[in-house]
């Protein structure tokens, strides 16, 4: 989609480019990114540190058919608390590895419609994936009116040690110095060895409608629900619950499903916009949160757009999780346990700014001789993260010193990421 330079068309350009455009022709792409994320260091835990390319190119099949092939990785590299217990911070394990992932798509468009299917495989040393997905659009008479439904299917695997018939507490973590059994065929029998390759399926459903309210505001509300089923546990992460030291127990299956709301209104006058978004999340797991966006676009000339958004996310912990003090006091919750910091009562604020140049001709002709449309992107993301106690009443009642908490465990960490889009 080409941007104009009259107001009407600035105006929705610039919806479309925030929220997503209603309908699109088959057109050639390529899309490199490269995203940098480092964690800060606390304590003798060193900071994550996660750097991701990825290249995306569409490819024009017809008039009306767009071919999608991708490639991502992610280098992964940090340290992290051997054990989930009061003195976890006196020990640390590091890690390192990469994941690769290949894409591909096939989409055709109709006059108010598309329908896109694709399938992905994703692999790392001990965790593999393969999803097949499907969705849909569609405008109703007008185009003022989107609806899309997507659903996809994950079949993955993820290595573990070979427990056998051991209960919960005797379960042993593994450690990174053991190799995952060689599979002999995708989803084939393990061989011999100490681990052995659990599976993990994922079945995602998400809808969503778009309305144009006005010629300046744009709304979009959204559906999304998900059932995990399989070994949901970190296999290398060990718990201390009543003086034992055992690899973490999580439930089998989960459910999800969050509602989504977001609002985009443009201002003419100024060629800028406004945006509001909020989201309400639940599971299985008792893990309820709610997430609040505010952001603003300002257009520079006709080539330039900044972005500027901040969001606030809190959430609840999952019914079985507790802090390291309890478990070693008090023992698991049932028969379930993790040191899963992602699963406890936790408040984090990401604030941030993208800068893009978007390069088009005017006149509708290919400058350079050959691109449509060229963006060349910036964004850089800063995070404060906040842990708090899965039961601040009884932590204050017993005057506990929570060295786990946001004095002792507060995390800060950045995102840096570049970007360039050609349309041709």
């Amino acid at each position: 989609m080409r941007l104009s330079i009259t107001s009407s068309s600035l105006a929705l350009g610039l919806l479309a480019y925030l929220v997503a455009p209603l309908s699109a022709r088959a057109e050639d792409r390529i899309d490199l990114t490269t995203t940098w994320y480092q964690e800060k260091r606390r304590g003798n835990l060193g900071g994550l540190t996660v750097v991701h390319p990825q290249v995306d190119i569409g490819l024009d099949a017809g008039e009306k058919t767009t071919l999608d092939i991708g490639y991502s990785a992610d280098a992964v590299s940090g340290a992290t608390a051997a054990v989930y217990a009061v003195d976890a911070v006196s020990s640390a394990t590091t890690f390192k590895d990469t994941r690769h992932e290949g894409t591909a798509g096939i989409t055709f468009y109709g006059s108010r419609s598309s329908l896109s299917a694709s399938a992905s495989v994703g692999k790392e040393r001990d965790y593999s994936s393969i999803a097949v997905s499907v969705s849909g659009k569609v405008d109703l008479p007008g185009k003022n009116t989107n609806l899309a439904l997507s659903y996809s299917h994950g079949f993955d695997e993820v290595c573990d040690f070979d427990n056998g018939m051991a209960t919960a507490l005797e379960r042993r973590p593994l450690t990174g110095q053991q190799a995952c059994a060689r599979r002999k065929v995708i989803l084939g029998k393990d061989t011999p060895g100490e681990s052995i390759w659990r599976d993990l399926s994922l079945d995602t459903t998400q809808g969503t409608l778009t309305q144009n309210i006005s010629p300046t505001v744009v709304a979009q509300f959204g559906l999304f629900g998900q059932v995990l089923r399989g070994f949901q546990s970190n296999p290398y992460r060990r718990v201390r619950v009543s003086g034992v030291e055992a690899q973490e127990n999580l439930p089998d299956v989960r459910g999800r499903l969050a509602l989504m709301a977001r609002i985009n209104k443009y201002l003419p006058s100024i060629k800028a916009a406004v945006h509001g978004m909020v989201r309400g999340y639940s599971d299985t797991w008792g893990v309820n949160s709610a997430t609040l966006g505010l952001g603003y676009s300002q257009y520079f000339g006709k080539s330039l757009l900044l972005r500027t958004e901040m969001r606030i996310y809190q959430q609840s912990e999952a019914t079985f999780f507790k802090d390291a003090f309890f478990y070693e006091t008090e023992g698991s919750a049932g028969e379930f346990f993790t040191g899963d910091r992602e699963l406890g009562a936790i408040r984090n604020i990401v604030s941030g700014a993208k800068l893009s140049y978007i390069k088009y001709n005017e006149s509708g002709e290919p400058f350079w001789g050959i691109f449509d449309e060229l963006s060349f992107n910036l964004k850089g993301e800063f995070y404060l993260f906040d842990e708090l106690p899965a039961d601040p009443i009884e932590d204050n009642r017993d005057g506990i010193d929570r060295q786990f908490l946001s004095s002792g465990q507060t995390l800060d960490a950045f995102a840096l990421q570049l970007g360039l889009l050609f349309k041709y």
